[in-house]
């Protein structure tokens, strides 16, 4: 007696994708540097910075109290002194640790509200105006407002710094360097130039001597999704190259 078969279906069903999503996995493309440039992780740590912060905010606490309270009048101003040095003790602590921190727009304001705040502190409590006492403490509590801001773009800018061997001695080719504020046309240790592109990303050229050996670096203070791609930067890199190659032909 032959064995009966049958046969089922089992229809399976394509998991629906959300709206917006594509049903293809694209894959992300990393540009890599002109030769002989290439990336260097931005060594920024901001743990101190954070600290230091952090603790900046407890005596602007008690300030707070004391505006709303009205008590303990004779140390109004003391305490102001003592949390304006705190909290620019933090602000210098994270905007040194990257070179094109001075250009970018909310780290001047953060600055100019913290130069207010002390100046005026100054003039309050050098003039004896102590009826006045409320104008650096408004200062102030605005300066941890612009300094949280500030602090908070430093810290999601984490673009890497391009670099390239150079020599010392070697001028820069003023002329591959496209819409940028050239300072020092020959290879110093510190900071050569800037350029602001249109979306706000500042681009600073400095140099760096590291191990003896001497870099000539570009910094992008942007987040990693904005970086701009190497036809964005305004700078030729075949030219830099052919400096390179004239100077090592020299040698």
């Amino acid at each position: 007696m032959p064995h009966a078969t049958f046969a089922c279906v089992i229809r399976t069903r394509k998991p629906e994708l959300r709206k917006g999503y594509s049903d293809t996995v694209r894959a992300t493309t990393v540009e890599e540097p002109p030769a002989p440039w290439a990336e260097v992780e931005v060594d920024a740590e901001y743990t101190v910075t954070l600290f230091a912060f952090s603790w900046a905010l407890l005596p602007v606490g008690f300030m707070l109290m004391m505006t709303l309270f009205d008590r303990y009048e004779e140390h109004r101003l003391p305490l102001a002194a003592a949390s304006l040095l705190m909290l620019v003790f933090a602000f210098v602590s994270g905007v040194a640790q990257r070179r094109s921190a001075w250009s970018e727009g909310c780290v001047q304001l953060a600055t100019a509200t913290l130069v207010s705040a002390a100046v005026c502190l100054g003039l309050v409590w050098g003039l004896d105006l102590v009826a006045w006492w409320w104008v650096p403490y408004g200062l102030v509590f605005g300066s941890v407002a612009t300094m949280f801001v500030a602090l908070n773009r430093l810290a999601s800018c984490t673009s890497p710094t391009v670099r390239c061997a150079w020599p010392a001695k070697t001028h820069l080719p003023l002329a591959a360097f496209d819409g940028w504020q050239i300072q020092h046309g020959a290879w110093i240790n510190g900071t050569m130039g800037s350029k602001r592109r249109s979306n706000g990303t500042v681009l600073t050229l400095f140099g760096r001597v590291e191990d003896e050996a001497t870099y000539l670096c570009i910094d992008q203070l942007c987040p990693l999704e904005d970086r701009p791609s190497w036809n964005d930067f305004g700078v030729d890199f075949a030219q830099l190259a052919i400096g390179l190659s004239a100077h090592h032909a020299e040698e």
